[in-house]
């Protein structure tokens, strides 16, 4: 059953990132959250589905091969270590995209009222415009993460 997982959250993961890249328009910065969360959940399964393939590994090559993903557990191995660089590639590359942001593109003043009293906040705001993502977009890092999960059967 960990394959399987795997299969389904490096597809995520890839979906994810994909809608980053194709979406154009205004980036909703969940949509960023979601994307890095999906790539740790497909970290953590990948890494307990090749230790679970380990013990019964023609069935996991098997499975592997049939979703057009690494014919071996070596070659998924190599695959997997390729993903974790471009990964780390990514968050550095999304991390400078985010250096080059006004403090105001991502936080702002609110005011909320709780229990009669209005109270302000630091309020971290919903979405990027498309020209302030469209770096973030354009990213080589991201093309090539992308490249990385897909050559995975993502």
């Amino acid at each position: 059953a960990a394959m399987p997982r795997a299969a389904e959250a490096v597809i995520a993961a890839a979906d994810a990132l994909r809608y980053i890249r194709d979406t154009s328009g205004d980036l909703r910065l969940r949509e960023l959250d979601g994307a890095i969360e999906a790539l740790r959940a497909a970290k953590l399964a990948c890494l307990t589905a090749l230790a679970e393939g380990q013990k019964q590994p023609v069935a996991a090559e098997a499975f592997m091969a049939s979703l057009g993903g690494p014919e071996t557990l070596a070659a998924f191995g190599a695959a997997l270590a390729q993903i974790d660089a471009a990964a780390i590639a990514w968050n550095d590359s999304w991390a400078a995209w985010l250096d080059t942001l006004a403090f105001a593109d991502l936080i702002q003043p609110a005011t909320i009222l709780r229990e009669g009293v209005e109270t302000r906040y630091i309020a971290r705001i919903e979405a990027v415009s498309g020209a302030t993502a469209a770096p973030l977009r354009q990213a080589q890092a991201l093309a090539d993460l992308i490249a990385a999960l897909e050559a995975t059967g993502a």
